[in-house]
């Protein structure tokens, strides 16, 4: 068998295949990000997966998603099937690799736009290339965190007298269930959220955009601007004009307000696509095509 693993910082998703490429078969798991679950976590993913499907006759496994720049992971993998008989291969790589497989075959590129986003692409050359994903303290341009951290903002200003967005604030302070900017203020240092808390937000920054209210409607056109500029970075980088770029991640890939613009400000510089499969079916490609 051969098998793809899609690990994230919430579940760990796995793809078993025959030999042959045919008969797919799916299961989820736990967490698998290392830096949040440690090496541990790691290995109680192993475990789970382990007790679900027979290890040791999986001859190619490819795992890509959060935390595969950790340098020791592979070894750490290694170790871990090991101890179930496996004494295959295995590849580690980001999850922009097995997502961007997982859109298209040939050249193109992937923009994700999540919690973070993150732009990767490969030209006819076999050339790749990267824009973005540089984290949400310095990047993440476009991404769920920057439309939340965009409206938190605008609420602050407003009751600052800085802004005018009342509505958009309204609708934050009932979200957080807070009266003021001290309550935004303990939502976004004090309370122990991540920055999942933050982009959570861009929900209702969207749902305040269809109803055609200004200021979320200038909050998303500036991170669409964002998105369509690492669009154009990336076709630059891969020196191709035009590319095709597969629009990913959850702000995307469903009918919104937002996705509908980007799509509008991307069809300037690249031909906007639907992604042909997921990440999941681009790591189990990958480990197929791990020939010998």
């Amino acid at each position: 068998m051969i098998a793809g693993i899609d690990g994230g910082g919430t579940s760990t998703k796995l793809e078993i295949r025959r030999e042959d490429n045919t008969g797919a078969e799916r299961m989820q798991f736990g967490p698998f990000n290392i830096a949040a679950v440690g090496a541990e976590g790691v290995r109680r993913v192993i475990g789970e997966i382990a007790g679900k499907t027979d290890v040791a006759a999986i001859s190619r496994v490819c795992v890509g998603g959060a935390g595969a720049s950790f340098a020791g992971l592979k070894d750490l993998l290694a170790e871990c099937l090991h101890e179930y008989g496996f004494q295959g291969k295995i590849r580690v790589c980001g999850d922009s690799e097995i997502a961007l497989r997982g859109a298209m075959d040939g050249p193109g590129g992937i923009l994700i736009a999540g919690t973070g986003s993150i732009a990767w692409g490969v030209n006819a050359e076999g050339e790749t290339y990267r824009v973005g994903g540089w984290g949400h303290l310095i990047d993440d341009a476009g991404s769920g965190y920057a439309i939340g951290r965009d409206a938190l903002q605008a609420a602050v200003r407003t009751q600052d007298g800085r802004d005018h967005a009342e509505k958009l604030r309204e609708r934050l302070l009932a979200r957080i269930g807070g009266k003021d900017n001290f309550d935004i203020l303990h939502y976004v240092y004090y309370s122990g959220r991540d920055k999942s808390a933050v982009a959570a937000l861009a929900s209702e920054v969207l749902s305040l955009a269809a109803e055609g209210d200004p200021d979320a409607l200038r909050i998303l056109n500036r991170n669409a601007a964002g998105l369509a500029d690492m669009a154009r970075a990336l076709a630059k980088g891969l020196k191709t004009e035009k590319p095709r770029i597969a629009m990913m991640g959850g702000l995307l890939e469903t009918d919104n307000v937002y996705s509908a613009r980007v799509r509008n400000l991307l069809e300037e510089v690249c031909e906007p696509v639907r992604p042909a499969h997921d990440a999941l079916w681009g790591a189990a490609q990958l480990a197929w095509e791990m020939k010998d």
